[in-house]
């Protein structure tokens, strides 16, 4: 338990259904303004804002996908489940980004040069993370390659009076 740290309390189970409330309702409410907005208008959003529908769909497709991902994990009780978290927070957040800069561009691309800050600085710190675990693998590696070596070379070894002995 020690080498495990205590998981953050945002991967509870019940946060996260919260937070699956919260995107539903993040996405709902923009996506019903604008189906308002377009109502009067012969365009649709796919036609207007083509590359961000397509960003759209994509943050949704990686959302659900993260979204299994961490049931699947969790069930597994694999100590990955909060990068797997992490990933499915990130993309419901740009999500809702995207629908944002349909409904005022200006906002959103305010926001989501805050929400790219954001992804940078926690990017980065799991980067080091990431540096930190590779070289406690590394050292880990190291020892368990120097005991097999010891081991091994025990066992190889030669009793001292047959390399001594004349060959017949």
């Amino acid at each position: 338990m020690a080498d495990h740290p205590m998981p953050h309390l945002g991967f509870e189970i019940e946060s996260i259904i919260t937070q699956h409330g919260v995107f539903a309702f993040l996405v709902n409410t923009p996506n019903g303004q604008i189906q308002v907005m377009y109502k009067s208008m012969t365009a649709s959003p796919f036609d207007t804002h083509e590359g961000v529908m397509l960003a759209f769909f994509i943050a949704f497709f990686i959302y659900a996908t993260a979204s299994v991902a961490e049931i699947m994990l969790r069930a597994r009780e694999s100590i990955y489940h909060p990068i797997v978290s992490y990933i499915r927070l990130f993309a419901s957040g740009l999500a809702t980004i995207l629908l944002l800069v349909i409904l005022d561009p200006v906002l959103g691309y305010i926001i989501s040069v805050l929400w790219g800050c954001l992804f940078a600085r926690v990017a980065y710190e799991s980067c080091k993370e990431l540096q930190e675990l590779r070289s406690h693998t590394a050292q880990l590696g190291h020892s368990l390659w120097t005991k097999l070596v010891g081991v091994l070379g025990y066992h190889n070894e030669e009793e001292p009076d047959q390399a001594i002995r004349p060959a017949v």
